[in-house]
């Protein structure tokens, strides 16, 4: 870890052999690594692909999510509605597995 930089800003070889070490563990065809300081930073970009690659606004989401404190991942987290924020139209809630 002490030679690891999580912080992308800085160009750092062990950034670059960490990604490809990771993309040699998968198939072929998902050849792209996009590293995130956070969960809610990641489900942001999940939602962010969804809408531009399911050319759709729809979304499911469990009844127990939390995805995180940015604006589109408050949309799809049920334990954040209330009087100021409720769900959208585009949400549907689904039952939590047992």
């Amino acid at each position: 870890m002490y030679l690891l930089n999580t912080n992308t800003r800085f160009l750092h070889d062990e950034i670059i052999n960490y990604s490809q070490n990771i993309l040699s563990t998968l198939p072929a065809e998902l050849c792209v690594l996009t590293l995130v300081n956070s969960g809610s930073e990641a489900n942001d970009l999940a939602l962010v692909m969804a809408k531009h690659y399911g050319k759709s606004n729809n979304m499911v989401c469990m009844e127990t999510a939390y995805h995180g404190h940015v604006t589109a991942c408050l949309e799809v987290s049920p334990y954040k509605w209330n009087k100021f924020l409720t769900k959208p139209e585009t949400v549907t809630v689904i039952d939590s597995p047992c």
